[in-house]
């Protein structure tokens, strides 16, 4: 006998039963009994019934054939003696003779029955003889056997993954045959598994050699519920907020099953009012926490909140239930020790799990709580059954306080591990998909808990640069597929397929994966603006199937573009707070946008800052210029950008539902303005000089002493020193960020930000124009250069005075100013922004975070204007203004624990403009250009490195 081949398995079915040979599953409608075989035992001991059929019919012949002969012979004795007795009677024979034929006759009956004797004794011999060689025989058989093992066990969401050791030790070695009795404790949906296999092999784990059976019960209901504590005894005392306490719900024919339970605190009043009448009960939700600290929770830590805990129905090992649970016995995992120890464990059908009393529910449902069940279930009578003599009291005063374990959340959903769908358990199957794009991977597909979805998606956000996308089927399996003889369907080379392949870019497709690029092309403003919400987004789709006997899904790959919007406003200060210079800083009359000098400046101010501006080179006067918090500007913006880079800022005509986001921010902007009192403050300030101006006379006094005097070294260095005020900014940024909870799936992120930008920022300058003056020969080519600037730029004046003499007016008159700076400068900012809210509309709440930096500028400033006014025929203006800096950026990563320092590389900026003016026989002309873009280009790379922050 061969005992290295695997064995089969043989049912016994009866009337009502299903057997689905292509999947090994045999579905009872109720749990019953039947005979279980191993068919090669089956098949010769059917030979062995046969060949004993036919001996016994054999012989059972002989025996009737003789017999009968004898009772032919019987028949025919008395049938002479009649006749004998009727001629005796007639008179033809003498009674002598018929009395010896009488005799004759007797005697044949004695020998007849001595034979029937023999007969019957040779008959049964000779059946006992066959069906001992039918024992023997079949012992033998048997005897070939004594080496089995039996798998019996219960199986979850699939096939059962066998070893050596998978054997049941409560079934004895070597049985080739038994009853199979399903119990009742397991009706619902649930399979246990079974197969015969040889001691020291592998089982095959699917039909032939093994069978799947399940019972789904004809009754299905829930029975009754309880509350217990960690040692499952029943808890009647009022429990604190904050205990945890075990929910049991007993049910009938529904083991494998997922139910849903409501909770609810009965709600005596309203019942008192309504007489019944209204089920008012407050409803307890199921609430899972990022935060598992109750005292730190705030409404931000709500992870996921659900009317509903789905749980599952199972079995579970307790020695004390109530009378009307479903019980049964099941051997006790012990790892197989090869004791013979294998105790069956009473165990009983429900669901059972940890409830935590969420101090939340206080709010819900008020101090004093009776919580109890509402169970859902499609297959249960009314598809709910309500259960309202299982009370759990909660009170805050409650002394008693219960813990089944360490968690301060509930879960919302915990499904069941027990497959009850047939159809999954074809050999040819797959159970998982995950996928990966940008080095994210997902789990897009679990059999659990998306097998009757009927459509999958993998919903990823790409900007235009093309990155893989690639599907894979984690465990695939095509043993036993239906198509193995039609190469064109077959699975092993047809899991997964495209309709179109011209439409998918690099594409590959392995035997359970894809792989292909995708990229969302950068949108257009109008495009933008009609994608502000998710729903009205113009996804791109890639459709891809995937295949097996058990299951076939679609899937699409939906391709979202990586945009965001900002609504943002910010609130800053005109002047600086502070500001600061030594007498050797040249004052310069450059601020851009024309300087000082334009259309709208008078002969008087004019005249005051040019003085100022000679008294100032001239090392005369030193300029300290003192600020306050003073903030009257304010910008309210929106924008759009592609893969965090801004692109543009948006605006619209007309009604658009953005602009209720703007008109709440400048509510927010006009009533900080309210609150920063600059009437009052410039109010003040005038009384206090009008009051005490010999104080502030004094103080200015000894402040200017103290920044020029101090340290005269110092005081020779053409220095200055500016101190900014800080500016505010807030906005509310949106995005299409994908779901770091539910794979494949994406939502809309909201962010509102606050930031100081900067909080304080100091700037020194240094005037390179003067200090050159001091190196020998370019100091007199500078100094030669400068007064023949400043020589153009008062020659002006001579001429508007001659104009003044003979009595001209304004239109005679001319203007000629020339500025011009070459400044190295040094800038340190401190800088703060911080995420008060971040909210995913999928994941839920996020955690924020505060980010500090310090960004520190270095480079070489220059600039210059030039206006030139004569009368009012022609005017001109023009400006010039550029930079070279480097930046380094210093910040604290709230996401990675880490000190990023970012040397951002080295920048040039260009801004120029050039403004004329013409009245020619009353033609204006006007060439505009007042407000140009600057132009920043970078002239290397930068770098970064960072520090690890335990």
């Amino acid at each position: 006998m061969d005992n290295k081949s695997p064995l089969h398995i043989y049912v016994e079915s009866k009337p009502g039963q299903t057997f689905h040979k292509d999947i090994g599953w045999l579905e009872l409608k109720k749990a019953e009994s039947f005979n279980i075989f191993i068919k090669e035992f089956k098949d010769r001991k059917d030979v062995l019934d046969q060949k004993q059929k036919k001996d016994l019919e054999k012989a059972n012949k002989d025996y009737t054939k003789k017999s009968d002969a004898l009772g032919k012979e019987e028949q025919q004795s008395y049938d002479f003696l009649v006749r004998n007795h009727e001629d005796y009677k007639a008179g033809k024979i003498k009674k002598e003779t018929y009395d010896a034929n009488f005799d004759k006759r007797e005697e044949g009956i004695a020998a007849r029955k001595k034979k029937y004797s023999e007969l019957g004794s040779a008959h049964n011999k000779n059946v006992e003889a066959i069906n001992k060689q039918y024992e023997d025989d079949l012992k033998a058989i048997k005897d070939d056997y004594k080496s089995v093992r039996w798998v019996h066990q219960l199986v979850g969401d699939r096939r059962p993954e066998l070893t050596a050791e998978s054997f049941n030790e409560a079934m004895s070695t070597g049985k080739s045959s038994f009853k199979f009795s399903f119990g009742e404790f397991l009706e619902g949906g649930g399979a246990v598994y079974l197969e015969p296999f040889w001691e020291g092999t592998t089982p095959q784990g699917k039909y032939p050699h093994g069978i799947l059976i399940n019972a789904k019960g004809e009754s299905p209901a829930v029975i009754t519920a309880e509350w217990t504590n960690a040692e499952n005894i029943k808890i009647l005392n009022p429990l604190k907020f904050g205990s945890s306490v075990y929910l049991n719900i007993y049910t009938d024919a529904l083991y494998g099953n997922n139910i849903k339970v409501q909770l609810k605190d009965k709600d005596k009043v309203i019942r008192l009012i309504t007489l019944g009448i209204t089920d008012s009960d407050d409803k307890l939700f199921a609430t899972e926490y990022l935060n598992n600290e109750t005292e730190e929770r705030t409404k931000e830590d709500i992870s996921k909140q659900k009317e509903f805990f789905e749980r599952p129905v199972s079995v579970h090992q307790e020695k004390t239930v109530p009378s009307t649970a479903k019980r049964g016995y099941l051997v006790e995992e012990d790892g197989n020790k090869y004791d013979g120890d294998a105790t069956g464990k009473p165990n009983v059908q429900k669901s059972k799990f940890a409830v935590f009393i969420d101090p939340l529910w206080q709010t819900m449902g008020g101090d004093s709580l009776e919580i109890y069940p509402v169970v859902y279930h499609d297959r249960i009578p009314g598809k709910k059954k309500i259960l309202q003599e299982c009370i759990l009291k909660i009170d805050k005063d409650a002394v008693e306080e219960v813990k089944v374990n360490d968690s301060n959340s509930n879960q919302v959903v915990i499904l069941s591990q027990v497959e009850t769908d047939i159809a999954f358990f074809h050999p040819c199957q797959y159970t998982e998909i995950t996928g990966e794009y940008n080095t994210k991977k997902s789990t897009l597909f679990q059999r659990l808990k998306d097998k009757y979805k009927n459509e999958l998606h993998y919903r990823i956000v790409s900007d235009e640069k093309e990155k893989p996308v690639k599907i894979t089927i984690t465990d695939l399996k095509t043993d036993d597929c239906i198509f193995e003889d039609k190469p064109e369907q077959w699975h092993e080379k047809k899991a997964v397929t495209v309709t179109d392949p011209s439409r998918y870019k690099s594409l590959t497709i392995g035997r359970n994966d894809i792989s292909f690029s995708v990229a969302y092309p950068k949108p257009s403003r109008e495009q933008v603006i009609d994608m502000m919400s998710l729903e009205k987004v113009k996804k791109l789709s890639y459709p891809v199937q995937f295949n097996s006997c058990a299951i076939s899904k679609p899937l699409n790959v939906e391709v979202y573009p990586a945009v965001y919007y900002e609504v943002g406003f910010k609130l800053a200060a005109e002047n600086p707070f502070f500001t600061g210079q030594t007498k050797s800083y040249t004052q310069r009359k450059y601020l851009g946008k024309g300087g000082f000098f334009n259309k709208k400046n008078n002969k008087k101010i004019r005249k005051a800052q040019q003085d100022a501006r000679d008294e100032n080179y001239k090392n005369k006067k030193q300029e300290v210029s003192e600020g306050r918090l003073s903030y009257s500007q304010f910008e309210v913006a929106l924008e759009w950008g592609y893969n965090d880079i801004k692109q543009e800022a948006i605006t619209f005509s007309g009604e658009h539902p953005v602009f209720n986001i703007i008109d709440s921010a400048m509510w927010v902007v006009n009533t900080i303005s309210l609150l920063t009192f600059n009437k009052e403050a410039d109010e003040a300030i005038a009384e206090n000089k009008n009051k005490r101006p010999d104080q502030v006379k004094k103080r200015n006094k000894q402040r200017n002493t103290y920044l020029g005097g101090k340290n005269k070294k110092l005081s020779k260095i053409p220095f200055k020193v500016e101190i900014s005020q800080p500016a505010f900014a807030g906005a509310v940024k949106w995005s299409y960020v994908a779901s770091e909870k539910e794979g494949g799936e994406i939502g809309t992120l909201y962010e509102v930000k606050f930031k100081a930008d900067p909080l304080i920022e100091i700037k020194g300058s240094l005037d390179l124009l003067f200090v050159a003056t001091k190196i020998p020969y370019v100091g007199q080519a500078i100094q030669g250069i400068t007064a023949v600037a400043d020589t153009v730029g008062s020659s002006d004046d001579f001429w508007n005075k001659i104009v003044d003499y003979f009595g001209g007016g304004d239109e005679y008159k001319i203007q000629l100013d020339i500025d011009y700076y070459l400044d190295l400068f040094v800038s340190g900012a401190f800088k703060i922004e911080a995420t008060a809210t971040k909210y995913h509309t999928v994941d839920g709440f996020m955690e924020n975070d505060i980010t500090p930096s310090v960004e520190i500028k270095f480079g070489v400033e220059c600039g210059g204007s030039l206006t030139a006014k004569f009368g009012n025929i022609y005017s001109l203006e023009a400006e010039f203004q550029g930079s070279a800096y480097a930046v380094l950026n210093i910040a604290k990563n709230a996401e990675t624990k880490v000190l990023e320092c970012k040397y951002q590389g080295l920048y040039a900026t260009i801004k120029a403009s050039v403004k004329t003016d013409s009245d020619n026989l009353n033609n204006n002309t006007e060439d505009n250009d007042a407000d140009p873009s600057e132009k920043k280009y970078l002239l290397h790379d930068g770098f970064s490195y960072e520090f690890k922050l335990d």
